[in-house]
């Protein structure tokens, strides 16, 4: 067990774990960054070319209820009827077309705003990247490893008698 805890408590070796760590991190934030372009490209080629956008909605556009057909026939069969049209079929088919019309138009918009809201037009569907600014600070920036001292970068030694920048109140740096 001491040989871990020597491991574990020894600088060099915690410096290597971190470096590790933040070169994992930033492939992680590459790789996601290149899905999210590659994703981004997809939906911008979708909205610069609206044929393949309806295309794709119209593949999960639902049928029109068999009923609803039913009963809209029914109606339109007794409207053409009543004009002594019965007989014509065209006049028919094209009175029938028009009162489908709106219950097909309502179907397909709800299945272009469920695709589009699939693709997360127009919020994003990304989460945030991993920050890595607390990582790179402790590998860089000489934060104090519990149980050893703490050595600043040489060459910079932190200003205890005033400040470089007096209007802001910000501790100086001298060299």
């Amino acid at each position: 067990m001491d040989g871990l805890q020597g491991l574990f408590s020894n600088p060099a070796f915690l410096n290597f774990a971190k470096l590790g760590l933040a070169g994992a991190g930033t492939g992680g934030n590459i790789l996601q960054q290149v899905k999210e372009n590659d994703y981004r490209n997809y939906v911008m080629n979708l909205l610069n070319n609206p044929s393949l956008l309806g295309a794709d909605a119209a593949k999960i556009a639902a049928p029109l209820n068999a009923n609803l057909v039913q009963s809209v026939d029914n109606s339109v069969q007794g409207n053409v009827a009543s004009r002594g049209l019965a007989q014509s079929p065209g006049i028919f088919a094209a009175s029938e077309s028009q009162a489908l019309a709106p219950y097909e138009q309502a179907n397909q918009n709800t299945a272009l705003q469920a695709f589009m809201q699939a693709l997360g037009v127009p919020a994003g569907t990304f989460g945030s990247q991993t920050n890595l600014a607390p990582l790179f600070s402790s590998l860089f920036g000489g934060t104090k490893v519990p149980g050893t001292a703490q050595t600043p970068t040489p060459g910079l030694t932190p200003d205890q008698g005033g400040s470089d920048f007096p209007g802001l109140g910000l501790p100086g740096i001298t060299g």
